[in-house]
This record gives structure tokens, sequence and C-alpha cells, in this order.
């Protein structure tokens, strides 16, 4: 295998024609480190991120997925899997689509893996091993699939693409995936999980990572998100060296993001810049400036909202913005029958509150200053409450949650 610290940016000449994007996959791959070599014999496990029904570029685009199918198998592969593993939030809040096989079927992943001869694996599905990292900064135990941690050979395939709590999406991220249900919602706030991501190195490591940015995206990483024209695919063998060139292309700053810089401070990989090899395309060549993710909540630029908020994080403000985002969409943020959210730890809240009133997250209903007004509602048949941290369940029930 190739040295850790070397890149290869290739140029997808026409993301439209499937046989640019394999050859853009083909060279990002085979410069980057001996696939043959890495391939030849072996079981090989890809991990595109699939997290919800979306298509590309919210999730993996499947012709990446395909391409690396057929290359695995024409280098000798023994047997090529798909493995992936849908989000919390879509397992409880999409009831159109709450498993991993729901999500493959809309994006036709599916269709994708079997018709190129891989097998899939649900990983909801597959059997779990419980495993315990003492050094681990929060995830001190894991409960992993054993499709991912037994592969021989494990392709990570991330999006090129932002995220509202962790900046980016890439290749640590998209590790979460791998994680039971009950280890993807532990220490999911902002405070923790650039550890705990960055944690999943100490279980499990990708031989391979490659990035699909066939097309990024900027503002957001689900469907709020906006479709950038990047035309890259981005291989390494080390994850955190590969997500800093991603960076790079997304035109973030070194060591900017939280999971790349703590890899790197950590010894899980190089995450510098300044100690990568980038071959291939030149980086000015492709280099772009994505729009950052948008969680302002504000008054004044959401007229018919009435805020009382107390220190919060991203976690919340993700989530919130989200919701408001929806209830704006569907016109029902009404300057004249104004709506109350109040989150955060200790909010400055007047217990006679009117009219339409949500209370959320686990901060705010745990301070002293809420709990009069929680029983008042309460009394009154009006409490409405999101509970949890963060309070995902917000974004994906606002509009039921506004109405009188």
């Amino acid at each position: 295998m190739c040295n850790k610290a070397v890149v290869y940016i290739s140029r997808v000449k026409d993301p439209a024609d499937e046989r640019s994007i394999e050859n853009a996959v083909r060279e990002a791959v085979t410069g980057a480190c001996d696939f043959a070599g890495l391939c030849k014999s072996k079981q090989v496990v890809i991990k595109p991120n699939v997290y919800c029904p979306s298509p590309a570029p919210v999730t993996t685009d499947p012709r990446v997925v395909a391409s690396l199918i057929r290359l695995a198998k024409d280098s000798g592969a023994r047997e090529v899997v798909v493995a992936e593993g849908r989000s919390i939030s879509t397992a409880l809040f999409r009831s159109h689509a709450r498993t991993t096989r729901a999500c493959f079927e809309a994006v036709g992943m599916d269709k994708v893996a079997l018709d190129n001869g891989a097998r899939i694996v649900y990983l909801e599905e597959d059997e779990l091993l419980l495993l315990r990292r003492p050094d681990a900064v929060v995830l001190k135990e894991a409960r992993i699939m054993r499709t991912v941690y037994e592969a021989d050979v494990l392709i990570n395939v991330p999006v090129l693409k932002n995220h509202s709590l962790t900046l980016t999406t890439l290749g640590i991220k998209n590790l979460h995936g791998i994680l039971s249900d009950d280890d993807k919602l532990f220490g999911h706030d902002y405070r923790h999980i650039p550890n705990k991501l960055v944690d999943i190195l100490r279980y499990v490591k990708p031989h391979l990572t490659v990035i699909d940015g066939v097309r990024g995206q900027e503002a957001d990483h689900a469907d709020m998100g906006r479709t950038v024209e990047t035309g890259v695919i981005i291989a390494g063998t080390d994850v955190t060296a590969v997500d800093a060139v991603g960076e790079a292309v997304m035109g973030l700053s070194n060591l900017e993001v939280d999971t790349t810089r703590l890899a790197h401070e950590q010894g899980l990989g190089i995450g510098d810049r300044r100690l990568i090899k980038i071959i291939g395309a030149s980086l000015d060549t492709v280099q772009q400036t994505f729009a950052r993710p948008d969680i302002e909540i504000s008054e004044q630029r959401f007229p018919g909202l009435r805020i009382r908020a107390g220190d919060y994080c991203k976690g919340c403000e993700y989530y919130i913005r989200r919701g408001i985002d929806r209830l704006a969409a569907a016109d029902l943020l009404d300057p004249g029958n104004k709506l109350t959210l109040v989150f955060g730890k200790n909010p400055n809240v007047e217990e006679n509150l009117d009219g339409r009133v949500i209370i959320i997250g686990d901060c705010a209903l745990e301070s002293e200053s809420v709990k009069r007004l929680r029983n008042r509602l309460w009394l009154n048949g009006r409490l409405k409450v999101i509970y949890s941290c963060p309070p995902m369940e917000f974004r994906m029930r606002a509009l039921e949650l506004a109405g009188d």
C-alpha cells in the first residue's frame, strides 16, 4: 500500500456520463495506492453514505459505487459487499423510508450493487460486536457491525459536502453509520460528537477512502443543501488526509474542521495539509468556496416567531433552525399569532406566555425558569414538548407541532 499521506485528485470530465465517472474513479484509486494488490483474493466491503432516501449529492452517487464494485472485481476480489446503515433521524422520523433497505431502493443503490455482482448488507440487520477502547475520549465502548469490523478491505465512500454540526461530512463522519443505533445516539451533541467520530478510528480504519465529488453539496448536509458542480474524485489510504484535501477543495482552512484536527492531534491520521502530498489534478484547479451552513435563529429573520432562548449549542441551533425553515416554507409563521420557541439552558421566560408555545430540548426542560410555564401549559392542555439532546424531532415534526 502507498504512503498514508498521499492523496490523489482526479477530474470527472463529464459528470453525466457513467464511463467518465468510472475513468475518474479508476485513476484516483490506482493513483492513490496499489488497488489491485489491495483487493486481490480479499473480501472488499464498500461503505457509501446512504443515510436517508434522498438522491445524490445528499447521498453517495450510485455510479461511483458501481465503478468501485467493477474495479474491485476486475482486481480479483473474492467478494464485494456494499454495506450501510441509515441514520437515527431516518429510522425515527422518515415514515416512508425508515430502513436502509428502503433508502437503497429510493436512490437506486440496491440495483447498482446487485446488477454488478455485489452482496448487500443492511447494517441494522447485521450482527453487533461489543468492543472496548479505554483510550477513547468519548466512545470507550462501541457496538460495531461485524461485516465492517471483519472486512478484509474496507472502502469508505462519502460525499463532498457540508454538515451543519461538524462543518463537513466526509470520510471520518461517514463511519458513524457502522455503529449500532444506541451508539449513534450516544454523544450526538455538539460538545461530544467531534471526539466521538474520531474515536471510531480507534476501532475501524478504512483501507481506502474515496470521496464522491461528482457533485458536491454546500450550505447543508440534508435536503436543504445546494448542489455544487465539482466534478472530482479524491482518494487515499489515510482517511484523515483525504478529508483534509476534501476540505481544501471546499475552500476551508487547514485544520479548521474539528474531526480532522483532532484525528491529527491524536495520531490517528495526517490532517495537516503541509504534510500531505497531493497528486493528480492540482488543488488550485478544483478548489471552490462552499457556502457554509446557515443555522441562525432570530426574530428579525423570521417575523411571527418569538424566541425565549438560554444558552444553547449548535445541536439545538441546527435542528431548531431546520424546523423553522419548514414552518416558513409552509407559511405557518404568522406575526398576528406568534409562535414561541423555548430552548437552551435557563432561558428568561415568562410563565404566562400566550399563543402557541413549544418547549424544546432537555436543557430547557431541566431549567427552573421553565418549570412553571411547563406546568401551566400542561394544566390548560397546551403543553407541546420535544425531548432529547439534540432535539432532532423538532426538525421532522415542526409542522405538526405548530398547529393550533
